[in-house]
């Protein structure tokens, strides 16, 4: 079988809202009233703290400032930034032969979020395809498409991820007798945001890159968290019905709905887990890892991406200026990072024709690592 180029032909990204400074974070997800004494204090004291040292100066959030109502579900994010993303390209919804939406929850247990999606965006018949994941949804999303593409199943691919973790942090949603530390510390760690690009097959001789027109060398996708425990968690599901006299007023009792994350592990693992991933991923493709000009990877606090620096240059044999922290004016968008970061990257010119980039993410859930090459 004589396999397809893939190139990326247009890119998205979507902040909801205005930027929120740190100093109004609490008071646009509401306030934690009604948490235990010992974490209102920890939120006015050391958590403040924690958070001015984040490196992270605004991020956006999908909620109204004065209803704390939410403005956006995952496939309005979404919507947005594919809409973008298409206009980019230079394509129509009919253009798309393939949808693949990844995102860490969903609109409706059923119907897909990503055939919701695909309503939204006027796209009347196409191979829609939803992928249930957190910080590696991109990776493995572009690899689906990657490989679709390859093959000349279709042509046009638009791959988004939509991250809404206001959901998760109002503090309308908490049992707020039952908020931890690490309930109110991801608070201020996670932002809303969506990001979509459009890749598109092309034959060999079908034109070398050019201006629009980059070339997708190829993905990674792995996963190594078999014999370690979910670093970070979200109950509320099956697991937690299993039996009839524990249901939802009892989960919610519990406070087992909460978005949990085990620091200890992602402050010992993550960066160790990334790095690896990137050595792999790089071997894997046959990239001299010194050569690749941006390594775009999720961080979410400028405290540990100083912490890992040092590691990563060593490793990789590359200098500083080749891999940067990119959350201070966005926040930390989960899955989402690594795209809402190509977006603004190509939009500033950050991105130079011919250079080399490696978009990589570390997911803690279960510890995988997944990404993407492009060739600019």
């Amino acid at each position: 079988m004589d396999l397809q180029r893939v190139y990326l032909v247009g890119s998205g990204s979507f902040l909801p809202g205005d930027p929120v400074p740190s100093s109004e974070l609490d008071r646009v997800l509401g306030e934690l009233t009604e948490a235990p004494a010992a974490i209102q204090r920890f939120v006015s004291g050391a958590g403040r703290r924690m958070m001015e040292s984040s490196g992270v100066e605004c991020r956006h959030l999908a909620v109204h400032p004065e209803t704390g109502a939410l403005t956006h579900t995952f496939t309005d994010l979404a919507y947005e930034a594919c809409v973008k993303a298409m206009d980019d390209a230079g394509v129509a919804p009919n253009d798309i032969d393939l949808l693949v939406l990844a995102l860490p929850s969903y609109d409706y247990s059923t119907p897909p979020s990503s055939a919701i999606l695909q309503e939204k965006l006027g796209i009347e018949c196409c191979a829609e395809m939803e992928i249930h994941s957190n910080c590696s949804g991109v990776g493995k999303s572009v690899q689906v498409a990657y490989d679709a593409l390859r093959t000349g199943r279709y042509r046009n691919a638009l791959v988004a991820y939509s991250q809404l973790s206001s959901v998760y942090t109002r503090a309308c949603y908490f049992n707020q007798a039952k908020v931890t530390k690490t309930n109110a510390t991801l608070r201020w760690i996670l932002a809303d945001g969506a990001a979509a690009m459009v890749l598109r097959g092309e034959r060999e001789g079908g034109g070398e890159p050019g201006e629009g027109k980059h070339e997708i060398l190829g993905t990674y996708v792995e996963s190594i968290g078999s014999a370690k425990p979910p670093a970070m968690s979200a109950g509320g599901a099956a697991a937690d019905l299993i039996h009839p006299d524990r249901q939802i007023p009892e989960v919610y009792a519990e406070g087992t709905h909460h978005l949990d994350q085990d620091f200890a592990a992602v402050a010992r693992l993550a960066g160790p887990t990334l790095l690896d991933g990137l050595v792999r991923f790089t071997d894997a493709l046959e990239i001299d890892s010194s050569s690749v000009d941006h390594y775009v990877v999720s961080v979410p606090t400028l405290q540990l991406f100083e912490e890992g620096l040092p590691k990563f240059c060593d490793r990789l044999n590359i200098g500083p200026d080749q891999l940067k922290f990119r959350s201070a004016k966005c926040g930390y968008c989960g899955g989402a990072a690594i795209l809402i970061h190509l977006d603004q990257m190509a939009r500033t010119g950050e991105l130079e024709p011919g250079q080399l980039a490696v978009f990589h993410s570390v997911e803690s859930s279960k510890w995988m690592t997944a990404g993407f090459a492009v060739r600019w």
